[in-house]
């Protein structure tokens, strides 16, 4: 782990120097990670060492307030961020134009940073970006404060403890405390829409991915039409989550778009069977009452189960019969059902 101040805050970065040792022509991609629920493992792992493996110098940084960085009380909105980016490549000495790649609210960034500092942008790729010209800031704020009511649900606490585990629940936890005290909210509220005539005069070159089923997919025409060299992937059946659950053809298409773009782009396959949907509550962001109902009966099922499986069989006494001691277990078996056997005592 490295941590680095840049901007007045202590950030934890991890830089991935390219296979076969650092070199000045090598490219330099830099990668910001989501908002709240997020940090710089989710890039690390997934297209990272890839990147570094391709040839290229990769850095991940957690955002401030994530992940292993100082968490200020204030100092969330979109200009702050851009400042921390820029002392961040400042201060690991990298003056040339870097491709950015940006998940989610570190999509939003990475364009804003695009339109605000041209000059030390090479290329973007946005995954999921949430994009408006109206209403930006409203829509951030909004899903900020819905995340933070969701992820203090007990019902959805309990779904995240026993279907994602037990890092999901650290991040959940992490999430609260970042929500709770900063105003992280207030300042994805203060965020500005994007400019049409800005993003029309953006000379980095774009590429887009969304997921079919992601619930801001009509979001991606509207960038694509704005943009002028704009290249829109949307991968039919996947969601929002994009970046976990297409992980490998991600790979695959940040190095084409980084390092060969010149060659045909890799076409996408959708291996059979996996097509990933939000739950109708994660849509509706309405949280129902028995989430965990289905997993409760299944898990009491078990336990019955597991119960009836153990039950001590009676001993048989000396120079009783085989067929006597059959039936004595028969006549056993309406008393441990009822739960009065010796071992479940």
């Amino acid at each position: 782990m490295a941590e680095i101040v840049a901007n007045g805050v202590r950030l934890h970065v991890q830089r991935l120097a390219p296979t076969g040792g650092a070199r000045p022509d090598a490219p330099v991609v830099v990668m910001l990670h989501g908002m709240v629920i997020d940090n710089l493992a989710s890039f690390y792992f997934s297209l990272g060492n890839a990147m570094a493996d391709a040839g290229c110098e990769v850095v991940c940084y957690d955002l401030r307030g994530h992940g292993k960085s100082e968490r200020t009380p204030s100092g969330y909105g979109i200009a702050t961020a851009m400042a921390d980016l820029t002392a961040v490549l400042d201060e690991l000495g990298i003056d040339r134009p870097v491709h950015l790649v940006g998940n989610s609210y570190g999509a939003t960034l990475a364009l804003t940073y695009g339109v605000e500092h041209p000059d030390r942008v090479a290329s973007l790729t946005l995954i999921e970006p949430p994009f408006r010209i109206e209403g930006l800031g409203e829509e951030m704020a909004r899903s900020l404060t819905q995340v933070l009511a969701a992820i203090s649900d007990d019902e959805v606490e309990e779904w995240l403890q026993f279907s994602a585990g037990r890092a999901v629940g650290r991040i959940m936890r992490s999430a609260q405390a970042l929500l709770r005290e900063t105003t992280v909210a207030e300042d994805m509220l203060a965020t500005k829409p994007f400019s049409p005539e800005r993003l029309s005069a953006l000379p980095a070159p774009v590429l887009a991915i969304y997921g079919g089923n992601s619930e801001i997919i009509e979001q991606g025409d509207g960038l694509a039409r704005l943009v002028p060299d704009c290249t829109l992937v949307v991968l039919e059946h996947h969601t929002h989550m994009v970046l976990r659950e297409a992980a490998d053809y991600l790979r695959e298409l940040l190095r084409w778009w980084v390092l060969r773009r010149d060659e045909q782009m890799p076409a996408y396959q959708l291996h059979e069977g996996k097509k990933f949907e939000l739950a109708d509550w994660v849509l509706s962001r309405t949280i129902p009452a028995d989430l965990n109902a289905e997993r409760r009966a299944a898990r009491a099922e078990a336990q019955e189960g597991a119960e009836r499986a153990t039950v001590v069989p009676q001993p048989v006494p000396a120079g009783a019969s085989t067929t006597s001691a059959a039936a004595g277990a028969s006549r056993q078996e309406p008393r441990a059902s009822a739960g009065s056997t010796q071992h479940e005592q």
